[in-house]
Formats: structure tokens, C-alpha cells, sequence
């Protein structure tokens, strides 16, 4: 996986166990040092003394939402341990790397992680405003560079269903779609409710399991989540949310055609939940304005072309739609785009890039 220009496919079948261990097996080098670099490079950005038992302690605390949320993935996790010979734990612990967001703000105390990042740009899109009406959901993902390492793609094939999900190696799931038309992306908000519950990997998962677009809203709406998160949320149908959320909390962001999402919340309801210090700059509001103009001005000829351009887009370069390093940062704690996706729900296919959009190719992903 090093020094790659595409993502790696990895195809699985079955359900639980059997299909966790499988992804264990297949990536069990790229699992192991996913586990050793991340545990390493949180303890260099500790502010405070902190060991390696707090750490898997504090993911620890979301154990019995999960598995009530839904023991077929918490199962699935148990496999992922098993196939890469690690302990549950340290699974648990690679999953929950966005919970760990929630811990990095000074106003929080800065218990763990003291540098602020910038982050994802993401796109919801209905047929009103596309060329050809389709819908598509799109995301840039941006988080330290040295993540895109474990950049992966999972073709999932379960006796109920099929999902083509784009993740790291040995987490659940970060973004995807299914065969049955749905498809979500994400943005990270850190929400001053935090605490402990089901973590995002799961949600993602769990969503995208589902056959409708009513029970994929209710599988994100009505978890007990542990954190904020915007989930953007469509069907083949033409139908989606913009959802904003809190660990407790959830606003409908009203939208007509298309919608653009970053790093802050947008609704009045929900800006109470926005942790002082989370956003170092104003680059997420920046991303917004950029994105949200573009679907304007080219509203009703929007396609994958147009939504790939502005994937590549470098307005406030470097904390741009298309992030790249600041100048002399290390890709241990620096932000930057480390994959991008776009999800034509309605040919049921994932268009996904390795890295920046403006240097590496999209590579077609579809179902079997």
C-alpha cells in the first residue's frame, strides 16, 4: 500500500466473525502497524502523561452501547481482532479515532490531543440540480497524512445485502453506498455532549446494512451516539439529509437540490453544541462558501466531471477542499486530503482517489 496512486480492493463475503476475520487476515501487516504508528504518534501529541492503558480505556467506555447497538458488527470487530492477532482492544481503539477528536480542544482541557485540524468537505447532490438526474453524495477526507497508508476499499458481499465501503485498515467503515441505492459521507463536529455510546464506524456500517432510506435515518438519528457528526444521506430515488448532530442531538439542515458541508454547524439549534477551540481557523468556513457557491453556480449541470473539479479545488490553499501539508509540517500532525469519494447512487457506483484529487486519479468501483 505504500506509495500508491489508486486504493487497494479487498472483496469479503459472509457476515460477523467470518467476514472480520477475513479482513483481519488479508491486512494483517497493514493492521498491525496501523496500530503501532497510531498509538506511538497520539502519545507524541499528549500535552499530559497519558499510557497506553488510558488510551484503550477511553474507547473501552463505548463496549456495551456497541455491542446493543448491534452485535452482528460487534462480532464482525471480535474477527478483525482475531485475523490481525490483536487484542479486541486494540481493534476497538483503531475505530475510534474520531472519538478521539472529541478530547482534542483546549476547551475540553486538551487531555490528550493539542493540535486542532481543519477537515472533510462534503457534498449531497439530488437529480433537481445534476445534468442527468442523478443523485450523488461526495467527501474530500482529510485527517494526518500518514493515515492514507491504510487507505482501503472493502467490497462487502453478505447474504442480505452488498455495500462498497471505503475505510483503513481494520476500521469498520468510514463512507459507502449499497446495491440497494443508498449511500452516506461524513463530516466530524465536535460536540460539547460527548460521551460514551456508539461510535461512528459503526454507524456508517449499520446505515448502509439497511434497505430503505427511513431505516438507514433511523440507524444515525436514533443511535445513542458518542459524538458529533454530519451525516450526509441520499437514495437512488432522489430523496437525502443533511443531518447535524451532537452525541444527543439532531437537526434536519433543509436543503433544495444540493447542499455542501465542512467543519462547524450550520443550524441555530445546534451551535450551542460547537466546543470552543475546535476549529483553529476559519478554512472550514472557507471550504463551505467555496463549495456551497459552485453548486449554485452550476446548479442543474452538475456531474461527476463537475463534482471531481471541485474535489481538486485549492481556494485558501492549504486549508482548502483539496488539503494539502503546510510547509515544513510532518505527516504525523499534519491535515490533509487523504482520499476522496463520489457515489453515483443511482449506477450504484464509488468513484475513489488515494491522496489529493489534484495528483492522483479517481479509480470506478462497482458491484459484481
Amino acid at each position: 500500500m505504500e506509495n500508491l496512486t489508486t486504493i487497494p480492493i479487498l472483496n469479503l463475503s459472509g457476515q460477523g466473525r467470518v467476514l472480520g476475520q477475513a479482513h483481519g487476515e488479508a491486512l494483517r501487516d497493514k493492521i498491525r502497524e496501523f496500530y503501532g504508528n497510531a498509538m506511538e504518534i497520539h502519545a507524541q501529541n499528549i500535552p499530559v502523561g497519558v499510557t497506553r492503558r488510558d488510551l484503550l480505556d477511553f474507547a473501552r467506555r463505548n463496549l456495551s452501547a456497541l455491542k446493543r447497538y448491534s452485535p452482528i458488527l460487534f462480532e464482525e470487530m471480535e474477527g478483525i481482532a482475531r485475523g490481525a492477532d490483536l487484542d479486541f482492544d486494540e481493534i476497538l481503539f483503531l475505530n475510534s479515532f474520531l472519538e478521539f477528536e472529541d478530547l482534542r480542544p483546549p476547551a475540553l482541557g486538551a487531555k490528550l490531543l493539542a493540535k486542532p485540524l481543519w477537515g472533510c468537505t462534503t457534498l449531497n447532490i439530488l437529480p433537481a440540480a445534476t445534468k442527468e438526474g442523478k443523485t450523488f453524495v461526495a467527501q474530500t477526507y482529510d485527517m494526518e497524512p500518514f493515515y492514507s497508508r491504510y487507505n482501503v476499499i472493502l467490497k462487502i458481499n453478505r447474504p442480505t445485502g452488498k455495500e462498497i465501503i471505503y475505510t483503513l485498515a481494520g476500521v469498520l467503515g468510514l463512507n459507502g453506498l449499497n446495491n440497494r441505492g443508498l449511500g452516506l459521507v461524513i463530516n466530524k463536529l465536535v460536540a460539547t455532549d460527548a460521551r460514551a455510546g456508539v461510535i461512528y464506524p459503526f454507524i456508517v456500517r449499520q446505515a448502509l446494512a439497511q434497505d430503505r432510506l427511513g431505516d438507514a435515518f433511523g440507524a444515525i438519528v436514533f443511535a445513542p451516539r458518542a459524538t458529533g457528526m454530519n451525516y450526509q444521506l441520499s437514495s437512488s430515488d432522489g430523496f437525502g439529509f443533511c443531518l447535524e448532530l451532537s452525541a444527543g442531538q439532531y437537526y434536519i439542515l433543509p436543503f433544495d437540490g444540493a447542499i455542501a458541508h465542512t467543519n462547524h454547524y450550520l443550524a441555530d439549534f445546534m451551535r450551542r453544541f460547537e466546543t470552543p477551540n475546535w476549529l483553529s481557523h476559519g478554512g472550514s468556513y472557507v471550504r463551505r462558501e467555496v463549495a456551497s457557491k459552485y453548486l449554485k453556480n452550476n446548479f442543474g449541470q452538475i456531474d461527476l466531471k463537475s463534482i471531481m473539479d471541485l474535489t481538486k479545488d485549492h481556494t485558501n490553499h492549504p486549508r482548502c477542499i483539496c488539503a494539502h501539508f503546510l510547509e515544513g509540517e510532518k505527516e504525523t500532525t499534519a491535515c490533509a486530503t487523504i482520499a476522496a469519494v463520489i457515489l453515483d447512487l443511482n449506477d450504484k457506483t464509488m468513484y475513489a482517489c488515494h491522496g489529493n484529487p489534484c495528483q492522483n486519479p479517481y479509480i470506478k468501483i462497482a458491484f459484481d
